[in-house]
């Protein structure tokens, strides 16, 4: 069953975060809730969603009939949300959405899919069966409900442990090499690229890029370690090879982003 992790400081969204039912872990990262205030005024928010190489399912309550949304960004983007919105989403690890809902990735441009009106998916009835039966739920039984269509969808593809979650523990070690992951994992470059591309949508060197970037913001955001010691604990060359690469990332540089996230926690 779902379980409340620590929270992001968005408590003006009233976010939340949940970890995934173990059988699921591989496959899903998280699930998060944002919660609506009860007010009959909209405050916007506008806030950037970094790309990791996963992807996202979004269920939005907000309406009448629930709107279910399919995302998969490969840039950092800014999304506005509103303190109106009722939004639950399941957000894949690397691969999750290729291996749990059969979609390829790579394919897909960085909009966000209507299902129903832009795609249609084989799961797409289900997936409808089950978010009727959560919109008059409580949260915890709505997580419950889209956490049992998950495992279905997971008995449905037969999963089994297998290489890609190998290459891509591999490649999140932030000193491998996508030439040393290959060997290590008898395969030859080309054939790694290929498959990361078609299961992960995104390049070995691309993922590994997230990663990097997606550890030095935590540390930003949770110590106070230079940021010159964040960017070779990071695998970068320098202190100036890591701004230029972060700055291109977030728009920001490393000392903006810490300054802001710790201004969001006063």
């Amino acid at each position: 069953m779902a379980i409340l992790l620590l929270n992001d400081p968005l408590p003006h969204l009233q976010f939340q975060k949940f970890s995934p039912d173990q059988r699921l872990a591989d496959w899903v990262q998280c699930y998060w809730k944002i919660g609506s205030q009860n007010t009959q005024t909209a405050q916007l928010f506008k806030e950037k969603l970094y790309p990791d190489a996963g992807a996202s399912l979004t269920i939005d309550f907000s309406q009448t009939t629930p709107v279910i949304t399919f995302a998969f960004n490969r840039h950092t983007q800014a999304h506005t949300f509103s303190t109106l919105d009722t939004l639950l989403s399941v957000r894949f690890a690397p691969s999750g959405a290729y291996h749990l809902l059969g979609l390829t990735l790579h394919e897909l441009t960085e909009v966000n899919y209507l299902l129903g009106h832009d795609f249609t998916p084989r799961w797409y009835s289900s997936l409808l069966a089950c978010v009727e039966k959560m919109q008059n739920s409580p949260l915890m039984s709505q997580l419950y409900l889209l956490e049992q269509w998950l495992l279905n969808q997971a008995m449905g593809q037969q999963l089994a442990k297998n290489s890609t979650l190998k290459v891509i523990k591999q490649l999140i070690q932030l000193n491998n090499s996508t030439t040393v992951v290959s060997k290590k994992l008898g395969l030859t470059r080309r054939t790694l690229e290929r498959r990361l591309k078609k299961e992960a949508g995104v390049s070995p060197a691309r993922l590994q890029q997230f990663y990097r970037l997606k550890t030095a913001r935590s540390l930003l955001a949770e110590s106070q370690i230079p940021v010159t010691a964040i960017a070779l604990q990071c695998g970068y060359y320098d202190h100036a090879h890591f701004c230029h690469a972060f700055h291109r990332f977030t728009f920001e540089t490393p000392q903006q982003y810490r300054n802001r996230k710790a201004a969001n926690q006063l």
